[in-house]
C-alpha cells in the first residue's frame, strides 16, 4: 500500500487555506502546529476532521522538562 492509500483527509489551516496537515486513518486525538506560511498556531482535531486557531501555550515545553527532572 502507498501512503495515499493509508490518509484519511486533509485539514487546511484556518489562517491559510492553501497549507494543509495530512490525516492518516490511525489520526485520533488532537495536536498543534505552528502554520509554515504565517507562523500562526492552530490545534488540529483529527477525530472532527476540523482545525482551529489557537493561542502559543507559552512556557509548555518548560513545564514538561521540569516534569521530567522531578521523575529523577
Amino acid at each position: 500500500m502507498n501512503t495515499a492509500e493509508k490518509l484519511k483527509g486533509q485539514i487546511p489551516y484556518p489562517c491559510c487555506p492553501k497549507e494543509k496537515a495530512m490525516a492518516f486513518e490511525s489520526s485520533h486525538g488532537r495536536a498543534s502546529y505552528k502554520c509554515p506560511r504565517c507562523g500562526k498556531f492552530a490545534i488540529f482535531d483529527f477525530d472532527k476532521m476540523t482545525a482551529y486557531p489557537a493561542e502559543p501555550a507559552r512556557g509548555a515545553s518548560h513545564k514538561f522538562k521540569m516534569k521530567a527532572s522531578s521523575i529523577d
